[in-house]
């Protein structure tokens, strides 16, 4: 499916392009609930909360007691204060990339003088909020790839509330939104399927 090339988009209206049942995938009673909470908080709230206050408002809908932050150490300072909001409604585990603090020597990565020689340890991240048994862990600035890990290992549902881009102030949709910006990626997207139009 390319459902990004789609012009008429019937799927808003109810009118499926594809047979699907999709009732069916939401047998599980806690995929419904989830789906039933996040309904809530759009309809409720729509345009009027942050993502945060949808974070919070939907937690307190799932009943949640127990939140993790999974954060980059250059999240730090924003994980801190983040901690000190959720600290209100929900008892908070949080835990940094660095942690155990294991050489990427060790890890098998890449090692740069501008990014030091400590591991970014995600799979260890979630083992850590994990064993704290949070009902919901929250991504804060994870690499590329190292989000996917963490998502890929942690038990509780995962939601982003910042996504890392250290070039557009971690505001990865400015690449879409600034046009310049989105003419020079797509110059270099053609450039590079016409250099690779073979290999297939």
């Amino acid at each position: 499916m390319r459902c990004d090339k789609c012009t008429e988009k019937p799927c808003g209206g109810g009118m499926a392009c594809t047979a699907c049942d999709a009732a069916a995938l939401y047998a599980d009673e806690t995929d419904r609930r989830m789906m039933r909470a996040a309904s809530e908080v759009e309809a409720e709230y729509y345009g009027e909360a942050n993502r945060i206050q949808e974070i919070i408002i939907f937690s307190q809908k799932m009943g949640y007691k127990k939140l993790g932050i999974a954060f980059c150490a250059a999240f730090s300072e924003e994980a801190a204060k983040l901690g000190a909001i959720l600290d209100k409604y929900f008892e908070i585990a949080t835990v940094n990339c660095k942690v155990c603090g294991v050489p990427k020597s060790e890890m098998g990565a890449m090692e740069s003088d501008r990014i030091g020689n400590i591991s970014c340890n995600p799979i260890e991240q979630a083992a850590v909020l994990n064993d704290a048994k949070t009902d919901l862990n929250i991504l804060m600035g994870l690499c590329v790839g190292h989000d996917a890990l963490f998502i890929k290992y942690s038990k509780a549902p995962v939601v982003p509330v910042a996504a890392k881009d250290r070039v557009l102030a971690h505001n990865p949709m400015g690449a879409l939104y600034c046009s310049a910006i989105y003419k020079r990626m797509m110059k270099a997207a053609y450039k590079y399927a016409e250099e690779h139009e073979n290999e297939a």
